[in-house]
């Protein structure tokens, strides 16, 4: 019998011996951070103030002049930081859902307070909607482009609604997407105020919260389409933008602003 090897009366065999971490043997999770960044916790502020996707959401009522004004007076003092927004988004969706794109202010006024209960949960809204809708009629204003920015008629005809705050006429135009020097500089405000107050550092540059509101909402769209599996809508920055200046107003008018008050058009 030939084995093949140099000498074949004898094979020796032998043995080899691996020194092994013993950590190599068990199964090691990669390791990662239980602190929660600020992108996290921005996220998550943002969800809990309503930044939800949902069918034809634009980020603005430019084309639904009655919803933005629904939206300017219910998110007076309002509650926003909860499910789905509070109380505040679930009520201008199933408004917006049951009337169809109106876009007529006629239809507030005249809608009557027994109509208005199905979507405003307190009388004093359903006032404030019928007074403050009737008195824009009155000027002239019934559709998203009979809103002029700039008419001391139409910002009087909101803010003589008993219980309306100064801030209510500039959250209106932002409401209906206008553009003007000073409404731009409320809304980077607004967002700087919301950034800074969920996240940990003491300050932001305008070019760094930017960028940070950006990646959020790739986080948010990314987290919505797979829990929804890919049926939800595209969620887009111009509605986290909204879902922040409405939080933004809510506690503004609640807590009586510093400078928010100067609103001279």
């Amino acid at each position: 019998m030939t084995t093949g090897y140099a000498d074949d009366t004898q094979c020796e065999r032998r043995s080899y011996t691996v020194d092994i971490p013993a950590v190599s043997l068990l199964k090691v999770k990669p390791m990662t951070s239980s602190v929660p960044t600020d992108l996290d916790a921005l996220t998550e502020a943002a969800t809990r103030s309503g930044a939800r996707p949902f069918r034809d959401a634009t980020g603005h009522w430019a084309t639904a002049v009655e919803v933005a004004l629904m939206d300017t007076i219910l998110s007076i003092g309002a509650a926003v930081d909860g499910a789905y927004g509070a109380g505040v988004l679930p009520r201008l969706r199933a408004y917006k859902a049951f009337r169809g794109p109106a876009n007529t202010m006629r239809l507030l006024a005249t809608l009557g307070p027994f109509a208005l209960d199905d979507f405003v949960a307190e009388q004093r809204h359903v006032h404030q909607l019928m007074t403050s809708a009737a008195a824009l009629l009155d000027v002239g204003v019934n559709t998203a482009e009979d809103v002029d920015p700039t008419s001391r008629a139409h910002r009087e005809a909101l803010l003589t609604t008993e219980g309306m705050p100064e801030l209510a006429w500039d959250y209106f135009l932002i409401a209906l997407n206008h553009d003007t020097a000073h409404l731009n500089t409320l809304r980077s405000a607004w967002l700087q105020d919301f950034v800074l107050r969920n996240i940990s550092a003491p300050e932001i540059t305008a070019a760094a919260r930017d960028q940070l509101l950006t990646e959020a909402t790739t986080q948010l769209e990314a987290e919505h389409r797979r829990k929804s599996y890919g049926r939800m809508p595209e969620f887009t920055l111009p509605q986290l933008h909204q879902a922040m200046y409405r939080a933004e107003y809510a506690r503004a008018t609640r807590e009586v602003p510093r400078a928010y008050r100067l609103t001279e058009p």
